[in-house]
C-alpha cells in the first residue's frame, strides 16, 4: 500500500444539482417500537398477537406451496426487522400483541411474500456486516458470503499506516465499500455501478452512514476511470451462467436486478474485462479481491494468472467449503 495525498479524481466528481438522492428516505425512524403509540393508516384497528398473525401468515404462504420452512424464516425476518428486535427476543415476545400499524401493514406485506417478494424488499433494509443497508429492487441483497470477502480485506488491510484508495466494481447497495469504510477511517473509498439506479441506493446509504468522502461513478467496470490507480479493488461482480437460471430461486429470479446476476460466456464475462484492466488500475503493490460463483475456482484463477504472469494468486473457500473468493498480489 502507497501511501499520498488523494485528490479527488475528476471521474468522481459530482455536483450538488446532480445528485438524486432522497433525503427524506435517509430518515426513517425505525418501523415500529413494542409500545404501541403508532396508529394504522385506516382507522380500523386490528387487535392480534403475534403468534396469531404468524400462524395466519404461515398458513397463507404453505396454501401456496412455500416450504413451511421456508415461510418461517421469511416471516420470522420480517416480524423481527420490523420490530427492530433479534430473534430471541421476538421468540420470547410472541403472545404479545401485534403494534396496530404493523397490524395494519400485515395483510400486505404477506401477500408480498406470496408473490415471492424478498422480505429485504418489503422491509427496505437488508443486514449486512452488523448494519442495516437500505435495498430495494435497483440491487441485489448483500449476502453472508460476501461478508467474509469484506472480513478477508480487512484482516489484511489492517497493519496499513496510510490512506488505502479502494475502488469497488459494482458496488451495487454499496454494502462492501461502505463497510470497508466504516471500518477502517484509513480506506479513500471510490465506488463504480454500470447502473444509475444502483448508485442512487449506494449514495443513499453512504448518506446514512455519513460517509460524505465516498466518491461515485458510472461505470462499465474500467471504461470510465481512464488511467486511474488504486491501492485496492474489489469486485462481486455478476457470474450466474445463462445456463444455470433452473438452479436459482423463484424470488431472485423475479424480483432482483438481472444485470447485477448474470454474465456471458458462462459467468465468465465480467471477470475477463476485470482481468484486463487489473494491471493499469492497480497500484505498483496493489491487491485486487473478487467473489465467485462456487463452480468458477480454477476458471477465474487461471485468467488472472494469465493477465499477471508474476501475480500470486489465492483462492479462498466459504463457511460451506465452496470457492468463493480470490486474490490478486501483484
Amino acid at each position: 500500500m502507497t501511501g499520498k495525498h488523494f485528490e479527488t479524481p475528476d471521474q468522481f466528481k459530482k455536483s450538488k444539482s446532480d445528485s438524486k438522492v432522497l433525503s427524506s428516505k435517509l430518515n426513517t425512524p425505525k418501523w415500529f417500537e413494542w409500545d404501541d403509540i403508532q396508529k394504522p393508516v385506516n382507522s380500523a384497528t386490528v387487535k392480534i398477537s403475534l403468534l396469531e398473525a404468524k400462524k395466519w401468515a404461515l398458513l397463507e404462504l404453505t396454501s401456496v406451496g412455500m416450504p413451511a420452512e421456508d415461510a418461517k424464516d421469511n416471516i420470522d425476518f420480517l416480524l423481527s426487522g420490523a420490530l427492530n428486535v433479534n430473534y430471541g427476543m421476538l421468540r420470547a415476545n410472541m403472545s404479545r400483541q401485534m403494534p396496530a400499524a404493523l397490524a395494519a401493514l400485515w395483510p400486505t406485506w404477506v401477500s408480498e411474500l406470496v408473490k415471492n417478494k424478498p422480505p429485504q424488499y418489503i422491509l427496505g433494509h437488508a443486514p449486512f456486516y452488523g448494519r442495516e443497508f437500505m435495498v430495494d429492487e435497483r440491487v441485489l441483497i448483500p449476502r453472508p458470503e460476501t461478508e467474509q470477502l469484506v472480513e478477508w480485506i480487512l484482516k489484511d488491510a489492517g497493519n496499513a499506516k496510510h490512506p488505502v484508495s479502494v475502488l469497488d466494481i459494482g458496488t451495487g447497495s454499496g454494502a462492501i465499500i461502505e463497510t470497508l469504510m466504516l471500518e477502517n477511517q484509513r480506506v479513500k473509498g471510490f465506488a463504480a455501478d454500470i447502473s444509475q439506479d444502483a448508485l442512487m441506493v449506494a449514495e443513499m446509504n453512504a448518506q446514512r452512514f455519513n460517509l460524505s468522502h465516498l466518491h461515485f461513478v458510472e461505470s462499465d467496470v474500467f471504461s470510465a476511470l481512464s488511467e486511474l490507480k488504486f491501492d485496492l479493488i474489489v469486485s462481486n461482480p455478476p457470474y450466474i451462467s445463462n445456463s444455470d437460471e433452473d438452479e436459482m430461486d423463484d424470488s431472485v429470479l423475479t424480483f432482483e436486478p438481472h444485470t447485477a446476476l448474470f454474465a456471458e460466456n458462462d459467468g465468465l464475462a465480467i471477470y475477463e474485462k476485470l482481468a484486463r484492466g487489473l494491471d493499469a488500475h492497480l497500484t505498483e503493490y496493489g491487491r485486487a479481491y473478487f467473489e465467485i460463483g462456487y463452480k468458477q475456482g480454477k476458471a477465474v484463477q487461471q485468467l488472472l494468472q494469465a493477465a499477471l504472469p508474476k501475480a500470486k494468486i489465492t483462492l479462498r473457500q466459504d463457511f460451506a467449503g465452496l470457492d468463493r473468493m480470490i486474490r490478486v498480489e501483484k
